[in-house]
This record gives structure tokens, C-alpha cells and sequence, in this order.
């Protein structure tokens, strides 16, 4: 098929035979898809854009008559009904606009090679406007919101053709034209630019805006300008001191976060104090469309814009710098130079003499230049980004409440270029309200493709600085931009050189290296030595330009990264005491996953898993998908089993650190795989350790259940050694649920089972559990004896300070306090050997506040309780739990 839409819309098949699609709805409709050419276009999108907010009483029904209608008019196949959408099925080059698109890809991509090639193909681009767009259709939302964006399209192409024959040296027969050009549209500062470029080059006078030229080329300001007055107050500062010695301010920051907006307002704001006007050049580091401008083609503007011919200018590069200074001597101008690329175009452009100043905008910060007052850009906070977005928007409460604002600000990044897009949409759309833009952001991989608007395109500039890191000749720049799209493939939010090096197949050196050039590009950001973070909407970035790497190739970098992940995650464990059912499990991980990290010490492996803990979770989430179902590249398994090869590695870290929500997120993933893969050994692991989250808070009745779920199927298959190991924690969930001669009779036949197995290392826990339930019993003697003599063989700390801690409730339970406390010291003796859990912490000095109050020590008492309390608030405030000290019921902590 042929639609054109630039002019009065025309459809023809293939053939070129013009289809009889005639009624004026019908040809909007059509319209309306062709502009989404091969995309799936909302049924509620669609209404919206053939009628706004004036929708017929049945608009569903209305327009899948449409859809009927205009089916049986075009070639069989083309039009598609999806589950709440229809789809036109045709490329882009079907479509004159796809056409120009293509033709402008094609020009920007050779246009430095064969500038010629590129201007022939947008001359043969702009020669498809017929007219204006969408002629002939009727009056409503569609030619309302299109005809700005096609209208801005042709600016794009026309621009970018000018550029070129500029370039070409054909300034003298577009001269004219581009003048008339600027006049017609005075707010496009690039064709401002390029008419005094044609102007000068062809001998015309330098004056598009029909003012003096330093000031028309100078950009206005913003009309919606909000936030950044900290940062507005210290360039006023700086730029007031320029009396002495020239001033000289150099913001840095990512690319949308608004430098050049800022720039534009404090010049504005002391534009008084430069009484021979503000001087501005693009020096293009930041253009998605142009290669930078060298030092001489930015000094030529500079000049142009002080009214000096080109002519003139000298050719030698010093005699064109002392003719430059000449020029400015005895001036007070403030140059803006917007969108540098390094700090050697920067140099030669800076003033010298007193009583000027410089502003200079870059994404990197210019730590080469020697003199200068340097301010580093982020993006807004929360309340500003909401307050932005609502000013330029004109949204109302009435669109969104509070929270929906926040999140629609945070899927934006709070960059303002984002937000300014998003404004524009919703400008532009009055019916949608704040959740519609959410959920239409909300796709990570599509976000870029929402994020554009007229003359605003934030994947174009987000990706300025990777294109330029292709570019170089330096290797770790081309690595880094190799591997950016690889960081976008993998849910983990935070990367280290050696995770890195594992997605994308380097050496560590090579990786640390890449990533040290995305931090200094602004691309990545390094919020402490060696951990490295991309901004939410680089990630989107990230994530468009992975969508269109092979999924084979995407599918194997995440198994290796997979595999380091498991790697360290066994390797935690490496400096605990632990069990050695545990132990052998967690070496035989590591032998299986040679990858990753090494550590040396619990302070050093147990701070790395908190912060790893996010990751690992967003990587789970992402391979739980049934597409990673297939395969074995987890040890024989499929990726997807990724969650369940976690939980197992992090059983013994979850025990100390009480990270219950993250522990039930990975067991419900490894559940929902284990359950569509038919695997009972994974649906054994993840009820197991629910159980024992749920019975640690409290839960006993809930937690017993799931743990005989959890050995009931550890024992259909085979895992004996499992089973009994999950049987220690329902012995304690009985006991907790009140269920004591229960417990006490699966403690005594699980114990029986592990010493016929000759499975020494579980004994001690069981002894221990046991003991405390002939406590609760009030058969103290028995308690004593099996509790003393479990002290004295247990071989680990978290044993030992289990036996001492109960040694001290039997003798609470008798009224030897002096003995209680003294067993209590014990415990907490033990339990500092390593880091243990907080909640055995709290119930230990829970202990000890009894013991110390049946000595009459009540102010210590009173201290040790504030402790427990304290322990136990900050693990409800983290866990969102609800267990407290309470005193009444056998000293425990419920």
C-alpha cells in the first residue's frame, strides 16, 4: 500500500490503484492508524483522537463499525482487531511520513561522509508535502495534535538541508530563503542560526530577527521557569564578581536535566550588568543531529554575532584568537557557550578581559579548564518535577491525586526535558488524566517512543553521549558504548565492575574502565567507589536500544551474569559458622558457580548482600518469565529457576538479617515457577522457608502448615536430609502456637530419625527446641539436663546462645535471677561471635530485664527493655511487622 498523508490523504494499493476509501471519518480513521504505522493504537486512544471529549454515546461501538467499514476497503490482512486495539498492517516506508523519517535517519547517518547523498534524499523528502497534512479531513482532535508534529517534521528536514548545503558551500543560493525562514518562525533558534551562517557566507546582511544581531541569536527565556533558585542564587553570585577578572561559571549534569534552561535564565537575570550584550553558540556537544563545532567555527559565530564579518576573520588559527580578544577588548559581554563537549573546545572561547563572563553548559564536568566556579545539575526533586509538570501542562488536581502526580514525576525521572514532553501531551490531550500518562510510561522498553514531541525527543538526547563514545578511537569508549544497551537488558539497577564484566563478557579492568567513561559522560552515576547506577530514563534508553539486540544474545549475557550473582550469593556464606548440611550446600553453589565475588569476612560479605538483595529480587523477577523456562544454564536448570537458586543461597542470610519481604518475594517467585514447571523440589524450598518467616513472626499455626507441606514434599522426592532439616523449624512453630505436646513429639521422632541417619549436626537445635517445650511443660529437671548438656557439646555460636538463653528462662522459671542473668551474658556473648539475628537479640535482653528486675535492679531493667524495644521497632519499621516485648507470658517476644 501508498498513504499519504502530506496533503490531502491518498491510499493506493500496491499496484498504485487508488482504494474507495471516501467517507470522512473513515479516511480519519485511517489516518489516525497510518500515523502509528505496524503499532497497536488503544480503542480508547483512537475515540479520543477522531472525536476528543465530545464522544459519540456508544463510541466503542461507533468505532469498530468503523473499523468494519474500512476493513472491507483495503487489501485483506491490512487491518487488524486485537484484544482492545486495532493495528494497521504496514511499514513505515508505506507511508509518506515514514518515508521522510527514513530519509532524515539515512541523512543524519552519512551526512559527514556524503553530504551530498543526504541532501539529495531530503529534497527528494520534502518534495512529498503536498500541501498542508491531513487536508480534507475533518475538524477534530487528530489534525488538532498531528499537524504541529508533521509541521515540525518538515522544519527538522528543511533545517538539516540547509545545514548540509551550507556545508556544500551553497550559501548563496539559499540565503535569501533561509532569512525569510527565521523571520516566519522567530522562536526556531537553529534556523536563526544557520540564516546568519547563509547570510554571512553569502555576503547578506547578518540580521534574520531584524534586530542587533549579539542580541537576536541570544535564546529567550523560559516562560515556565521553576525550582533551581539555590543554583539560580550562586550564578548571580558569580556572574556580580566579574569586575576584577572575567567570571566564569561551568555547569555539568545529565542530558534533560535542564543546563542550558538554567544557563538561558541567569544570564537573563544580569543581563543588565553587561551592557555590550550576551553572546550565545551552540557548540553542538549535545546534538543528536550535527557533529560538534570546532574551535574556529564557534569563534566565527561569536564574531558574526558582535557584527563582524566572516571576511575579516584571519584563517591562522592564532591570529583568529588575537583578533578575537581584539574584538572583545574594552567590551562587558557574557557568553553562554551551551552544550560544550570537552574542556579543549571550551578554552580559546573563554574571555579574558575584566568585566566579562563566561556560562558554559556541558555534560561532562570541564575539570580540565584551570579557572572557573563549577555547579553539577540533577534532576528536581519530587515537589518541584509535580510543580513543573503542573505549570506547564495547566493540569489541575482534578486530573490526579498527590501520589499519582509523584509517580507520573518519577516514571519522568524528574528531568524536565521529560517533563516537558510529558506537559505537552497533556496539554494536548484534556480528557486523559494523570493515571492514563502513567500506565502509558509505565513499559520501561516503550517509554522512549512515548517520551517525543515537536522539537523535543529525549531518547535523541539522552543518546547524544553514547553516539559520541561510538565515535572515539579510544577502546574503553567504544566498550562503553558497546555494553550500554547490555546494561538496559537486566532488571538490576545498580552494577560493579565485576557484574559488569560478567553481563558483557570483558575482563573486570575493562569493565571498571568503561563504566568510569559512562560516569564521566553523565551517562551512569557513581553514588559511592565501585558501585554504579543508570538514571531511570538512561535505563529506558538502555532498555529501547536492548529491545532490538538479538534475543539469543540478550538470553545468554544474562545467564552469565545469573551465574555471578549465584556465585556470590553462595560465597556469603562462606564466612559464617554454620551447620554443615548448610555448609555442603553452600560450597557445592560455589563450585557450581565459579563466578563472582569473593569474601573474606562476614563485615564484608553480609553489607555486600543488603545491597545486592534489590538486584538479585529485580533479576528474579525478570527470569520467573515462562520464556527463560528452556535451557539449563543454571547448573542443568533453566534460568528461570534463577529465584529458587537464590533463596536457596540466601537461607542462612535470610535466618540472620529477618529480611522477610524480600524472602517471601523470592519464594512466591521460585513457587509460581516450580508450580508451571511441575517441580516439587522448588515448591519444597519455597514453602519451607515461608513456614519459617511465618513462625518467626508469629504466625505458628500458618507457618507449621506450610512447613509439612514443604516435608511432605521434600520426602516424595527423595530429599531426606531436607526434610529433616525443615522439620527443626516446625518443632518451634508448634511450640509458638501453643501446640506443646505437638511439638514435643515431633521433636522427639525427628530426633530419633537424625541419629539413626548419623545427621550429628542437627541434634543441637532439636535439643534445644525440646528442652524449651519440657520448660513450658513445667518439667524443669528434664529442661535442666537437656539443656546443660546441649551447652556444653553444641558446636556453633548460634547454638550455643540458643541452650544459654533458655538455661536462662529455666531460671526465671525457678527465681535465680543472679544464675538467669549469668546464662544471658553467655548468650549475648555468643551471639556477638557473629552477626546474629535482631529478634534472638531482643528476646535475650528481654531475659535480662526480667532477671534484672527480680534482683531489684529496676532502672537497669527499665535500660535493657528500651533496648529489646528499640531492636524490635526498627525491625517492624523495615520488615512492616508487628512482634513487641511482652513481659507477662514466660518472658518471651511474641
Amino acid at each position: 500500500m501508498d498513504i499519504r498523508l502530506l496533503g490531502p490523504l491518498e491510499v493506493a494499493a500496491d499496484d498504485g490503484t487508488p482504494l474507495p476509501v471516501t467517507a470522512p471519518r473513515l479516511r480519519a480513521l485511517l489516518a489516525a492508524l497510518a500515523l502509528r504505522p505496524g503499532q497497536e493504537v488503544p480503542g480508547p486512544e483512537l475515540a479520543a483522537r477522531l472525536w476528543g471529549v465530545r464522544q459519540p454515546a456508544r463510541a466503542g461501538a461507533t468505532l469498530c463499525d468503523y473499523v468494519r467499514r474500512l476493513r472491507r476497503a483495503l487489501p485483506a490482512g491490512r487491518l487488524r482487531t486485537l484484544p482492545g486495539a486495532f493495528l494497521l498492517a504496514v511499514e513505515p516506508s508505506e507511508t509518506d511520513v515514514g518515508r521522510v523519517h527514513e530519509a532524515l535517519r539515512l541523512a543524519r547517518t552519512v551526512g559527514t561522509a556524503d553530504p551530498r547523498r543526504a541532501e539529495r534524499a531530503l529534497s527528494e523528502a520534502l518534495a512529498l508535502w503536498r500541501g498542508t497534512p491531513l487536508d480534507g479531513l475533518p475538524e477534530g482532535p487528530l489534525r488538532a495534535n498531528e499537524l504541529p508534529a508533521l509541521d515540525e517534521l518538515r522544519l527538522c528536514a528543511a533545517e538539516d538541508r540547509y545545514e548540509l548545503l551550507i556545508a556544500l558551500g551553497r550559501h548563496a543560493e539559499i540565503a535569501d530563503e533561509l532569512v525569510a525562514q527565521a523571520r516566519a518562525h522567530p522562536s526556531r533558534l537553529r534556523l536563526r542560526r544557520l540564516a546568519l551562517d547563509a547570510s554571512a557566507g553569502g555576503g547578506l546582511p547578518a540580521d534574520p530577527g531584524g534586530q542587533a544581531a549579539h542580541r537576536a541569536v541570544f535564546p529567550p527565556g523560559s516562560a515556565t521557569f521553576v525550582a533551581r533558585a539555590l543554583e539560580l542564587g550562586c550564578i548571580r553570585g558569580w556572574l556580580g564578581g566579574a569586575l576584577g577578572a572575567p567570571a566564569v561559571c561551568l555547569i555539568d549534569g545529565p542530558g534533560g536535566v535542564g543546563k542550558s534552561t538554567l544557563a538561558v535564565r541567569a544570564a537573563r537575570e544580569v543581563e543588565d550588568r553587561y551592557p555590550d550584550g550576551l553572546l550565545y553558540v551552540d557548540l553542538r556537544g549535545a546534538d543528536p543531529r550535527n557533529v560538534p563545532l570546532d574551535v574556529a567555527e564557534a569563534r566565527r559565530v561569536l564574531l558574526a554575532s558582535l557584527g563582524t564579518p566572516v571576511k575579516e576573520v584571519p584563517q591562522d588559527a592564532d591570529a583568529a584568537d588575537a583578533f578575537y580578544r581584539e574584538q572583545l577588548h574594552a567590551r562587558r559581554v557574557l557568553i553562554l557557550l551551551d552544550n560544550a563537549l570537552d574542556a579543549a573546545q571550551v578554552a580559546p572561547l573563554l574571555p579574558t578581559e575584566p568585566g566579562c563572563a563566561a556560562v558554559v553548559t556541558s555534560r561532562t564536568a570541564l575539570t580540565g579548564l584551570h579557572r572557573g566556579h563549577h555547579l553539577h545539575l540533577t534532576p528536581l526533586t519530587t515537589e518541584e518535577a509535580v510543580t513543573f509538570l503542573r505549570s506547564v501542562a495547566g493540569g489541575t488536581g482534578e486530573r490526579g491525586t498527590r501520589s499519582e502526580w509523584e509517580e507520573l514525576v518519577e516514571l519522568c525521572g524528574r528531568l524536565p526535558l521529560a517533563l516537558r514532553i510529558v506537559a505537552a501531551r497533556m496539554a494536548a490531550r484534556p480528557c486523559w488524566r494523570v493515571a492514563d500518562f502513567t500506565a502509558v510510561l509505565a513499559d520501561e522498553r516503550r517509554r522512549m517512543d512515548e517520551l517525543t514531541a515537536p522539537d523535543l525527543d529525549l531518547r535523541a538526547s539522552l543518546m547524544v553521549s553514547i553516539d559520541q563514545l561510538a565515535a572515539s578511537r579510544e577502546p574503553e569508549d567504544q566498550r562503553a558504548a558497546a555494553m550500554f544497551p547490555l546494561l538496559g537488558a537486566a532488571a538490576v539497577r545498580s552494577f560493579s565492575a565485576g557484574s559488569v564484566a560478567a553481563l558483557v563478557g570483558c575482563s573486570a579492568a575493562e569493565a571498571r574502565q568503561a563504566l568510569d567513561r559512562l560516569a564521566d559522560a553523565q551517562i551512569a552515576g557513581s553514588p559511592r567507589p565501585g558501585v554504579y547506577a543508570l538514571h531511570d530514563l538512561v535505563r529506558a534508553a538502555a532498555a529501547w536500544q536492548a529491545a532490538r539486540v538479538p534475543h539469543d544474545r540478550i538470553t545468554a549475557r544474562l545467564a552469565e551474569l545469573a551465574r555471578w550473582y549465584l556465585g556470590s550469593l553462595h560465597r556469603v556464606n562462606g564466612p559464617l559458622a554454620l551447620a554443615e548440611h548448610y555448609r555442603r550446600r553452600y560450597q557445592a553453589g560455589a563450585d557450581r558457580y565459579p563466578q563472582g565475588r569473593l569474601f573474606t569476612s562476614v563485615d564484608e560479605s553480609l553489607p555486600w548482600a543488603d545491597e545486592a538483595l534489590d538486584d538479585v529480587l529485580s533479576l528474579a523477577r525478570q527470569l520467573a518469565a515462562p520464556e527463560y523456562d528452556g535451557g539449563g544454564e543454571l547448573g542443568g536448570r533453566p534460568l528461570s529457576t534463577f529465584a529458587l537458586e537464590s533463596v536457596r543461597a540466601l537461607e542462612s542470610y535470610f535466618g540472620m538479617r529477618l529480611c522477610w519481604r524480600a524472602q517471601r518475594q523470592l519464594c512466591e517467585l521460585a513457587l509460581e515457577v516450580g508450580r508451571r514447571r511441575g517441580d516439587r523440589f522448588a515448591q519444597a524450598v519455597a514453602f519451607g522457608q515461608l513456614g519459617k518467616a511465618a513462625g518467626q513472626q508469629g504466625r505458628g499455626n500458618e507457618g507449621g502448615a506450610l512447613l509439612r507441606r514443604s516435608i511432605g514434599l521434600f520426602r516424595s522426592v527423595g530429599e531426606r536430609a531436607e526434610a529433616l532439616a525443615t522439620t527443626l523449624n516446625l518443632v518451634p512453630c508448634l511450640g509458638s502456637a501453643g501446640r506443646i505436646a505437638e511439638a514435643v513429639e515431633v521433636a522427639e521422632r525427628t530426633l530419633a530419625e537424625v541419629r539413626a541417619a548419623g545427621i550429628g549436626e542437627f541434634q543441637p537445635q532439636i535439643i534445644n527446641n525440646l528442652g524449651r517445650c519440657q520448660l513450658f511443660l513445667g518439667n524443669h529437671a528434664a529442661a535442666h539436663r537437656l539443656l546443660t548438656r546441649n551447652y556444653e557439646t553444641a558446636p556453633l555460636p548460634y547454638e550455643r546462645t540458643i541452650a544459654a538463653g533458655v538455661l536462662a528462662e529455666y531460671h526465671l522459671e525457678v527465681g535465680e535471677f543472679e544464675e538467669a542473668a549469668r546464662w544471658v551474658d553467655r548468650a549475648l556473648g555468643h551471639a556477638a561471635e557473629q552477626p546474629f539475628d535482631p529478634f534472638v537479640v531482643a528476646q535475650q535482653r528481654t531475659w535480662l530485664a526480667a532477671a534484672l528486675r527480680g534482683l531489684g535492679r529496676e532502672s537497669a531493667a527499665h535500660l535493657e527493655e528500651m533496648q529489646a524495644r528499640a531492636v524490635l521497632e526498627d525491625l517492624n519499621h523495615r520488615e512492616n511487622s508487628h512482634l513487641r516485648v511482652r513481659m507477662d507470658e514466660k518472658h518471651s517476644v511474641i
